[in-house]
């Protein structure tokens, strides 16, 4: 990417993030209607952030309250399937990573050499299923072997029923994630905020494993990170 292209990429995400003062966005909006590219990038990118943010707003939160629960059935609504074949086909166009536990794949691509740059990974999980965790953490690990010394970042963000493996009352990885965040800097375990909030409401426990973050709603983070060039993995 150019360095000119880089430029209006980063205008055009603070834009659809609300974050830009009256002078840049005046300019901006000069711009969007003289040129089509950046008009439909812009449109491209309000519309990824509209429908995962969608996507997100009816999840249900976690029901687990002992371990060993692993199963559970859910309802799920026609946007946010809509938004997650979205997502998917955003990803693949985009060079995003995805696994599927369902086929099996295993194969990482080299994400130190999708754009040349330092690897930055999202592991993703929304389920409350022993073995899809259990792929997390081993990817986490796999990542960091293969990435070692490459600086190499990542961030396990759990969302619905992927909370019940960051919340004291109900993980059965407590000291296993708690051992990843003290021996690696570079590797973040994120909660989402708004699916504990859910939890509370229920009369729910909510606390989360120690130096786990639970101040920011999933869809939120993912938006900022996707939209910044990270790796995507589902599990």
């Amino acid at each position: 990417m150019k360095e000119t292209d880089f430029r209006i990429e980063r205008i055009l995400h603070a834009y659809v993030d609300d974050e830009l003062g009256p002078q840049e966005k005046s300019r901006l909006l000069v711009k969007l209607e003289s040129d089509e590219s950046i008009r439909d990038r812009a449109c491209e990118l309000q519309l990824t952030k509209e429908w995962i943010k969608c996507s997100f707003e009816g999840e249900t939160a976690p029901t687990r309250t002992v371990p060993g629960l692993q199963h559970r059935l859910r309802q799920a609504s026609p946007f946010g399937l809509a938004a997650s074949l979205l997502i998917v086909l955003l990803a693949f166009s985009a060079g995003w990573i995805s696994y599927s536990l369902k086929d099996g794949a295993s194969t990482l691509v080299a994400m130190d050499t999708l754009y040349g740059e330092t690897p930055h990974v999202i592991l993703h999980i929304s389920d409350s299923d022993e073995a899809r965790f259990n792929l997390v953490l081993a990817r986490t690990s796999q990542i960091l072997h293969k990435y070692e010394n490459t600086g190499v970042q990542i961030e396990v963000v759990a969302n619905a029923g992927g909370l019940d493996f960051m919340r004291t009352a109900s993980s059965q990885h407590i000291e296993h994630i708690k051992q990843i965040i003290s021996q690696y800097d570079n590797v973040r375990f994120i909660a989402c905020s708004r699916g504990l909030e859910k939890l509370r409401e229920r009369g729910l426990d909510a606390s989360v494993i120690e130096g786990i973050d639970a101040h920011e709603p999933a869809a939120d983070h993912l938006i900022e990170r996707l939209t910044h060039g990270w790796s995507y993995i589902r599990i």
